[in-house]
């Protein structure tokens, strides 16, 4: 019985002993890696960014208007301020709608 239990408990203390950075990576691998998935990352925001402008060079010049005063709005709304400054409620001619999501 005791032994057993000797070898076990030298089995668990080797297992201590073991360094843990033998199993690991080294640093300059996972740095290379790291930076890899960087490059990943810039490419995809790259081939994101020019598909929007094919996309939007596909498009007529009314409606290429018409998609950037919705995108200034809309991110007017998210900063918690009305869509349109002040000085255009005021000073503009005609009374232009609201465009709000449908619910």
């Amino acid at each position: 019985m005791m032994k057993k239990f000797l070898a076990f408990f030298g089995l668990f203390i080797m297992f201590l002993v073991v360094p843990q950075d033998s199993f690991g990576q080294d640093e300059r691998e996972r740095k290379a890696v790291e930076e890899r998935d960087k490059k990943k990352e810039k490419s995809q925001e790259e081939v994101e960014k020019e598909l929007i402008k094919r996309h939007l060079k596909m498009q007529s010049k009314e409606t290429r208007k018409r998609i950037k005063r919705s995108r200034r709005e809309a991110e007017r709304r998210k900063k918690g301020k009305h869509p349109q400054p002040w000085w255009d409620r005021w000073f503009s001619r005609k009374q232009q709608t609201k465009r709000r999501k449908k619910a």
